[in-house]
This record gives structure tokens, C-alpha cells and sequence, in this order.
């Protein structure tokens, strides 16, 4: 439902694609080797009249509704493609702005490969909260994360994170530094699992679902594999301290009807929106769906002339926000429907039908919810409960 002037909202986000560059070449990018050119056609780095027009936005936006937390997640390409002395100088401004009593965070998404001490104290000095992504082992993460040159970029990858990890733990950074991994439907997900929380010994991680749609051709069931076998390894080694966000949010919906969902991933989240900002200072909706060259992801106008409440007026974001509700016909009598909500928008996408199908990952996803529940069961939670909150 869109929100009008005035009312609460707890999340307000930003996809901020601060460099449209990249220095590797990920086989699955959805920004670079999915049929969009819309990056390599841009700007190659965010201006700051672009970064001081974004403060105006989130100023704006702050002063027609009561906004709990604004996030601005630094993006790409790859973020640190840009210079350090105006990523320095761009935190700055977004820092400086005045957003009520709203509670601003920076974020970051990075494969890490640019991390040195330098870097190290920027996000320090603007308390950054960086993530990294590799996809598990050398032979794992190598068969779609290599450079330019078809070179590893798993040891560039690792020193990064070990750098992050290192400020972390002397008290310098916001947050511990977290992992965002593809499942991958040909890998192990026990062995990737394992890499994560042994050897690289992070406690905060994410498997991501493949941004592949119904006109591709991915495998609609070993994702399903893939997610089962990290979540058995995760059960057997009972460790709470260790946060997966994929597992966490849907057992966590099993456990609770009244459960937080999670933007990303979760359709339908209650008064929590997030958007993509292209370096051109172009708003758009959910990064993702520029794969799909649907005109849906066409842009909603440049931030200079926006607020939230006029961003949630325009009818592109209105048919957003009703895809993101309403489920596709076919999922209606499915048990999983008030969990899955039909999945994320990229994955139910054909050219034929647009979003009206189920996605394509379906039988995964009914794979792993069906695993998650029975470990539920087997930890001593009430059948009729899981059910109970399924149902609603």
C-alpha cells in the first residue's frame, strides 16, 4: 500500500551506484552480463552535484514522513573504483545532511580486491558497514568470479576481507564484516557452508538466490540442493551465533507470523522501501529487474525532483509495489504462498507473461522450505504452530 505524507516508516534505502565500473568480471552479473547495457552506457562515477542532490532527496523525504532508518548501500560495479578523496568527500555530505530524527547508516558491497589501510580508514572515519562477496573456496569461487584476464580473484578477495575483519575486531569498525555468496546449484552447500564458518571464520553471511528469470534456462532444483545441504550443516552445528540471513528470516516466519521479512528477499514488507540510485542520479526500482529490459525498470526521474512520497505516485512504482503483493495466479493454492509470496520478482519474469508466473526456482524453493520446516520439527517445534503461521 503507498504510504502518504505523514506516515511511520521504518526502512528507507538506497542502491547507490557510486561507480558503474568494474575490475572483475563475474559470469552471473546481473549489471554487466545479463542483455542491459544500461551501465556501461552511463557515467563511469557518481558526481557529487548527483550525491548532494540524493542528500536533498533523503532531506525531502525525511521531512514528509517519520523514516526510522535511511540506508545508502555504496554499489557497482565495483564501489572502490572510485577515488578515495571523493568517496571520503561524498560521506561527508550524505553524513551532513539534516534527516530528522531519522537514524542514517552507509553500507557497502564490494568484492574487496581494493581494500588496503586506506580504504580501512575511510569506512572507519565514516563508520561504513562493508560486505564482501566471494562464492566459497579457490575452485568454487573461481569457476564465475574471475578478473579481466580470466585471472583468480579469490586471494585479492580473502586479503580484503581479513583486512576488514582485522579493523573489526580492534574496535574500528560499525559492524563485523559479512559475506554475500551466490548459491551455486553445481557446488556443495555443507562445503561452502564450512569455508565460511571455519576457514574464513565469519559469522554473518547470505546465500543469494541466482537473478535468473523463466527466459533463461538455470536449474530449477539444485539451488534447492545446494541450500538444503548448507542448512543441515548449519542445524548440526548449533551455532546462534552464526546469521544466515536466508535461513534466519524464512524459519523465523515459520516460528512467528508476526516475523520481521526481510527487503531482497521477502515480498510484501510493510512500510520498508528500497530503490536504486544510477550514477546519473537517476532513480529506479529494484536493481535486479534491469536484467529483464522490462519497462518497469524504467527510470522514475532524478532524485533533484523527487521525495519518497512522489517516488511512491508514479505508476511504475505503484505496479512494483502490487507485483510485490499480490501473487502470481498459479501460486495461489500452493501451501508455501505466505512464505515464498511467489518469489522475487527477476525470478518469475518471461517476455510472454511478464511476472505473472511462479518462479522459476520453484521447486527449490519448495525443497528448502520443506527441509526447514522438518528441522524445525525435529528441534521439537510444534507441527500445528509451523503450520499455524505458514497459513496466515
Amino acid at each position: 500500500m503507498t504510504q502518504l505524507k505523514g506516515e511511520k516508516i521504518k526502512h528507507l534505502e538506497i542502491i547507490l551506484k557510486i561507480s558503474e565500473r568494474c575490475n572483475i568480471n563475474c559470469t552471473y552479473c546481473y549489471v554487466f552480463n545479463m542483455g542491459n547495457t544500461l551501465a556501461t552506457d552511463s557515467t563511469p562515477v557518481i558526481s557529487l552535484d548527483n550525491v548532494y542532490a540524493l542528500r536533498g532527496f533523503f532531506e525531502r523525504s525525511a521531512a514528509e514522513n517519520d523514516i526510522e532508518v535511511i540506508q545508502v548501500d555504496f554499489h557497482g560495479g565495483e564501489p572502490l573504483m572510485m577515488k578515495k578523496d571523493r568517496f571520503d568527500r561524498m560521506c561527508q555530505i550524505l553524513l551532513q545532511g539534516n534527516y530528522r530524527s531519522s537514524k542514517f547508516e552507509l553500507a557497502l558491497q564490494t568484492n574487496g580486491i581494493l581494500i588496503d589501510d586506506e580504504w580501512i580508514a575511510l569506512f572507519e572515519k565514516h563508520q561504513v558497514h562493508a560486505s564482501i562477496s566471494v562464492d566459497g573456496p579457490k575452485h568454487i569461487n573461481d569457476r564465475h568470479r574471475l578478473d579481466r584476464k580470466g585471472k583468480s580473484t579469490y586471494e585479492g578477495t580473502i586479503t580484503g576481507l581479513r583486512l576488514l575483519q582485522n579493523a573489526w575486531q580492534q574496535g574500528r569498525l560499525p559492524g563485523e564484516p559479512g559475506i554475500l555468496s551466490v548459491a551455486n546449484a553445481n557446488a556443495n552447500g555443507a562445503e561452502i557452508y564450512r569455508h565460511f564458518a571455519d576457514t574464513l571464520q565469519c559469522q554473518r553471511f547470505d546465500f543469494l538466490i541466482p537473478d535468473d528469470h523463466h527466459d533463461d534456462s538455470p536449474d530449477g532444483e539444485g539451488v534447492g540442493r545446494f541450500l538444503n545441504e548448507a542448512l543441515d550443516a548449519w542445524f548440526a552445528d548449533g551455532r546462534p551465533e552464526i546469521f544466515i540471513r536466508i535461513f534466519n528470516t524464512y524459519l523465523g516466519t515459520m516460528l512467528n507470523s508476526q516475523f520481521n521479512r526481510v527487503l531482497g528477499m521477502s515480498a510484501n514488507v510493510e512500510s520498508a522501501y528500497a530503490f536504486t540510485v544510477t550514477a546519473d542520479g537517476m532513480l529506479r526500482i529494484d536493481d535486479t529487474l534491469r536484467s529483464t529490459s522490462d519497462e518497469i525498470f524504467n527510470a522514475v526521474g532524478h532524485v533533484s525532483e523527487l521525495s519518497l512520497a512522489r517516488v511512491l505516485e508514479t505508476s511504475c512504482v505503484k505496479e512494483y509495489l502490487a507485483l510485490s503483493s499480490n501473487l502470481p495466479t498459479v501460486c495461489a493454492e500452493c501451501v508455501w504462498n505466505n512464505i515464498c509470496h511467489g518469489g522475487r520478482l527477476v525470478n518469475r519474469f518471461s517476455r510472454t507473461n511478464r511476472f505473472n508466473n511462479k518462479t522459476v526456482f520453484c521447486k527449490s524453493m519448495r525443497l528448502f522450505l520443506s527441509r526447514a520446516a522438518s528441522h524445525l520439527m525435529a528441534s521439537g517445534v510444534d507441527e500445528k504452530e509451523i503450520m499455524k503461521n505458514i497459513q496466515k
